[in-house]
This record gives structure tokens, C-alpha cells and sequence, in this order.
């Protein structure tokens, strides 16, 4: 019986410290083929219509984003730059050095919000959406992220 007490409170305690569902879901992800689904690889659809593949795992997360600066874009949307940490910083700079013409697909929170030509590589660990996020979409991630250049010692930490 006192087992079986134990058993019952070692469960209640998994359940109440469980894994958090995130607050924030960011992820880039770079292009898959056909021949790579659905283990690698997964359909979708880029914003100007085109069927794609896209790879499963991506390229970079939320988690590798240190701090960001928004800005507003020419077409009444924003921008953002994203200042990754060295992981993803080492990540994004061997993508784009070996794989020049190929496309990224930003997803914000289950919502495709960019596609990125590469055009050059970027060693700088800075990655930028040019355009295409929301009022609100900028107001969430600045809640999330410490923004470049404001003072951010009230802001809770984020881990």
C-alpha cells in the first residue's frame, strides 16, 4: 500500500512538472527532396505557391537566438534581425557558404512567415527577415528576446 502511495504521488509530480508546451515556436528550415520523405522530409508549400520539400529537422531554432533588433519594412510589415549564438551562428555560416541559391522557410509559430534566397554567405551570426511580420508578431518576439540597443534588466529570462 505505502508503494503504491509513493507510485501515486511520483506520477502526480511528472504530470505537474511535465514538459512545458513552448511560448515560442521559431524555426528555419532548409529545402528536402522527394526521395527523403516522409522520414527526412516534409511537404509543404512556399509562399508564392511553389510545392517544396522541406527537411524535417531545421537548420535553426528559437533556442539559438540570443537577442533581436525589429524594424519596419518599405511594404507596411516589419522586419527583424535575429543575433544567434555561436551554435547557431556555426550552423547558419557552413549552410550558406555550401549551399548558395538554395532557399530557407522561416516558421513562427506554425506559420510559414519568409522565404530566403541565399545569397551570400553570413559568418556575422545575424539573420534577418526582411519583411512579412505583423504589429504583433514583433510585440510577442520582443516580450521573448531581449532587443539590441534597450535596456533589458527587467526582462525575465527566458530559461
Amino acid at each position: 500500500m505505502h508503494y503504491l502511495r509513493l507510485a501515486a504521488i511520483a506520477a502526480a509530480i511528472l504530470c505537474l512538472g511535465g514538459a512545458k508546451k513552448p511560448v515560442l515556436d521559431l524555426r528555419v528550415h532548409t529545402l528536402g527532396s522527394k526521395d527523403e520523405a516522409p522520414t527526412f522530409a516534409i511537404p509543404s508549400t512556399l509562399l508564392n505557391g511553389t510545392p517544396v520539400y522541406l527537411q524535417r529537422l531545421p537548420l535553426v531554432t528559437d533556442r539559438e537566438v540570443t537577442s533581436i533588433f525589429p524594424f519596419p519594412a518599405g511594404d507596411g510589415t516589419h522586419g527583424v534581425y535575429f543575433k544567434l549564438d555561436l551554435h547557431g551562428t556555426q550552423l547558419l555560416k557552413q549552410h550558406t557558404m555550401t549551399s548558395h541559391g538554395s532557399t530557407l522557410v522561416v516558421i513562427l509559430n506554425g506559420v510559414q512567415v519568409a522565404n530566403l534566397m541565399v545569397d551570400r554567405p553570413v559568418d556575422d551570426g545575424i539573420f534577418r527577415i526582411p519583411r512579412g511580420l505583423t504589429d504583433e508578431d514583433v510585440a510577442f518576439l520582443s516580450t521573448v528576446f531581449p532587443v539590441m540597443g534597450q535596456d533589458n534588466s527587467k526582462k525575465p529570462k527566458r530559461r
